[in-house]
């Protein structure tokens, strides 16, 4: 995981991306052993599958370069809540393996091409092998899960494993289903199918290790409203880099939001309607601070109930995201004011 920095003394570019700088983030040699395992464990299993198209296409997936955000958040719930190396290993690839599902599955139905710096599944294998690749993932999920040698840690986690899922794919399913024209969801619809979409697969991993060491109540409850508060915040800043591909006038981003679906975020930050999109800009990053401050309460709350610290890799997460809030109210500023 790389953590951002907002750039100083740059000449900023149309993308927001230009606002930021790369710095390493403070877990990334603690995991680097235990990653490796999970990637292998990944790419074995699939390689245990049935051979085909879909099974190609799922290891190109697996291939590709992402930060292994959800698996660095898995081996850090285990380490918390001391889990067996094993334990930790099966739960961060199934956690990864699910994520990597939903990206093959949401690149096909948002058109999108590229992935990680590569052509996505669809658009190098076709969007039916693509459709079966995200399919297979998600079941090699569960079978990794249901290899656990701890029948009773292995049925607690293929139970989460399969209530984060269903989530997700009910919140997308919200999100992409056809609405009357010029009928827009509440508010609070908006949170909800926002909230589904990103949290579950932030509160699986962090949920890993307290299932396996019989955690109270009240730490998954922080750990659930944790996840909800970054969930949401992200899916916010996600929402906005849609938009920071746009310099110009008002007219110029009143076309481009034409196309935004309705639970975009964009719709969603205004008092008006008339609200210039710096506005907008800002009542959007605003709401996404005060997301990850709620999110900072609850992670100081959960800190001082786990017998080892996970502030080394969720701190991290945390400003990565405050930084990137930070670069799109200041990309609104620049390009509107």
């Amino acid at each position: 995981m790389a953590v951002t920095a907002l750039c100083t003394g740059v000449s900023f570019g149309k993308n927001v991306s230009a606002y930021v700088v790369a710095v390493p983030s403070a877990d990334e040699d603690i995991f680097a052993e235990e990653l490796k395992k999970v990637k292998a464990l990944m790419l074995d299993s699939l390689q245990n599958a049935m051979q085909g198209p879909a099974n190609n296409a799922s290891q190109y997936q697996i291939g590709t370069k992402g930060s292994l955000l959800r698996a660095r958040l898995a081996l850090a719930s285990c380490k918390s809540f001391q889990c067996s190396a094993d334990y930790a290993i099966v739960a961060a690839a199934a956690c990864e393996l699910v994520h990597n599902a939903s990206l093959v599955h949401d690149d096909v139905l948002d058109g999108d091409k590229q992935r990680r710096g590569q052509p996505t599944v669809w658009k190098k294998h076709g969007k039916g092998v693509a459709l079966c690749a995200g399919d297979l993932l998600l079941c090699t999920a569960f079978a990794v899960t249901s290899g656990l040698k701890d029948s009773q840690k292995s049925c607690y986690l293929t139970q989460h494993l399969a209530a984060m899922t269903c989530r997700v794919i009910v919140g997308q399913s919200v999100e992409i289903a056809p609405r009357e024209l010029n009928s827009w969801p509440r508010f609070r619809a908006y949170i909800n199918a926002a909230q589904a979409k990103t949290a579950p697969l932030i509160q699986l991993p962090l949920l890993t290790g307290a299932i396996a060491a019989n955690a109270s109540q009240p730490i998954l409850a922080s750990i659930k409203r944790l996840a909800e508060a970054v969930g949401l915040a992200y899916q916010i800043i996600d929402d906005l880099d849609d938009l920071t591909d746009i310099t110009g006038p008002l007219t110029d981003i009143n076309h481009k939001v034409k196309s935004l679906h309705p639970f975009h975020a964009w719709h969603h930050h205004r008092n008006r309607l008339n609200d210039s999109p710096e506005l907008r800009f800002l009542s959007a990053t605003r709401h996404a601070q005060a997301l990850l401050q709620r999110a900072r309460q609850q992670l100081q709350h959960l800190e001082q109930q786990l017998p080892t610290s996970i502030i080394p890799t969720l701190g991290p997460l945390l400003l990565q995201l405050e930084r990137r809030a930070q670069a799109h109210r200041y990309y609104g500023r620049v390009n509107w004011e």
